[in-house]
């Protein structure tokens, strides 16, 4: 029971993470101020809360297949882990490459956002849906697969989202403003 626990927190703790870090970026570059810290902390909560409605849906489906099919829950526990082995790894790269960030001097900072936070904002789509896959795969469940890929889904839309909710310009004169 405490393996199952440690997957489902793993996966809750990289699924806010994720959901912090894309509403600090939908929000990012929109403002040409240098001291941000309320605006970031704003973008950063606004992405945790609207990963946790699109995740909502998926997290009540899987509570019950599992409480309504025998032997569901093993399987989605199965496509946790599979998720885990993919996500792990890229989210402790992340980590590493935002500590060194936040303590580095600005020419580190630069190389680490240069080498590793874009090239891995870049393929961030291709690893969700790939954990999401390979979860479903392993599974061998179709209602286990649709879940896993509709909560890889919606954490990629995230960024959009909140993007084009909270940040968007409306009109090109709405920028001069």
């Amino acid at each position: 029971m405490s393996q199952d626990l440690a997957v489902i927190a793993a996966l809750v703790v990289l699924a806010a993470l994720d959901g912090m870090f894309s509403g600090f970026r939908a929000a990012a570059g929109r403002s040409g101020l240098i001291h941000r810290r309320r605006s970031d902390v704003v973008s950063s909560a606004r992405g945790l809360a609207l990963v946790a409605v699109l995740l909502a849906p998926v997290a009540a489906g899987v509570l019950v297949d599992s409480a309504t099919r025998a032997g569901a829950w093993p399987a989605h526990l199965a496509a946790g882990r599979a998720m885990l082995w993919v996500y792990a790894p890229y989210g402790a790269l992340v980590l590493l490459a935002l500590s060194a960030h936040v303590v580095l001097d600005w020419r580190r900072r630069f190389v680490a956002s240069a080498l590793v936070l874009g090239p891995f904002t870049l393929g961030r789509p291709a690893v969700a849906l790939g954990g999401a896959a390979s979860g479903a795969w392993l599974s061998g469940d179709a209602r286990v697969a649709v879940l896993g890929l509709a909560a890889g889904g919606a954490v990629l839309a995230v960024e959009p989202l909140a993007g084009r909710g909270w940040y968007a310009v409306r009109h090109p004169s709405e920028a001069l403003r």
